[in-house]
């Protein structure tokens, strides 16, 4: 799993880019971002981005799915993979 503190900064980064306000301060690991419109495409990219900046790991193309991405309970899976796979320790 990535650290607490990682995942605080995800919930906050997430939070900042709600549309909804409200929504916000009730975005929980297991809220379905996508399905709920709470993210758009240009926020996956920088999501992706900040994962990529604050882990220094890379998110292959074949990676961004709906899947990985529709939690940040499955975006944590995701990371753990991919930091399995590069032999990236955890931050």
């Amino acid at each position: 799993r990535i650290p607490m503190l990682f995942k605080q900064e995800l919930l906050s980064f997430l939070q900042d880019r709600v549309v909804d306000a409200s929504a916000a301060d009730q975005l929980s690991e297991e809220e379905p971002l996508l399905e709920r419109g709470l993210i758009d495409s240009l926020a996956l990219l920088q999501l992706i981005t900040f994962i990529e900046e604050r882990l220094h790991l890379r998110v292959p193309d074949q990676e961004v799915t709906l899947d990985n991405f529709q939690t940040v309970a499955t975006i944590d899976q995701l990371i753990q993979r991919l930091q399995a796979k590069n032999g990236t320790p955890s931050v």
